[in-house]
């Protein structure tokens, strides 16, 4: 028994097909990047408020002027977790573009405050939490591939 296969192809479909692909998929490395920046945020915000740093660890204590002080104004002070008005971490956002996204602080005031303490610039002891640990990291690429992966196999669902 003898199979034949006859393979046509139309190269102008094929090229439009690759042209429309390389249009629609800047749009989901932008959402994958905003999941992964929304996530990123999440895990500074949420490490940093239980008193942990990034890849682990615990911040240097408070001073014993600032755990009065914290005390007197009903804050808790068993361990550092940087809020005092919570205004700091409300203002932690995203950007997101075709190609990068950009963690930051939206007020100058909050951003100042995040410097002063991952860098322990002037009086402030140093107390990294502005940063995404090594297993974060991992689940933001596996997130920002999910997104991408996703994309991809229902377009190719569709084209079938």
């Amino acid at each position: 028994m003898v199979a034949d296969i006859k393979v046509t192809a139309n190269t102008i479909e094929v090229t439009n097909y690759i042209k429309s692909l390389q249009r629609k998929i800047p749009s989901n490395i932008q959402k994958g990047l905003s999941q992964a920046s929304a996530y990123g945020i999440q895990q500074i915000t949420d490490k940093t408020q239980k008193g942990q740093m990034p890849e682990g660890g615990r911040f240097r204590p408070y001073s014993k002027s600032a755990r009065k002080d914290r005390a007197k104004r009903g804050r808790q002070i068993s361990f550092v977790d940087l809020t005092d008005t919570g205004r700091m971490f409300r203002s932690l956002t995203f950007k997101a573009t075709r190609n990068k996204a950009t963690l930051f602080f939206r007020r100058q005031e909050e951003n100042k405050k995040a410097f002063f303490h991952d860098t322990g610039h002037g009086k402030m002891p140093q107390r990294p939490f502005f940063a995404i640990g090594r297993r974060d990291e991992d689940k933001i690429r596996e997130i920002f591939n999910k997104a991408i992966r996703l994309w991809v196999n229902e377009k190719v669902l569709l084209e079938i």
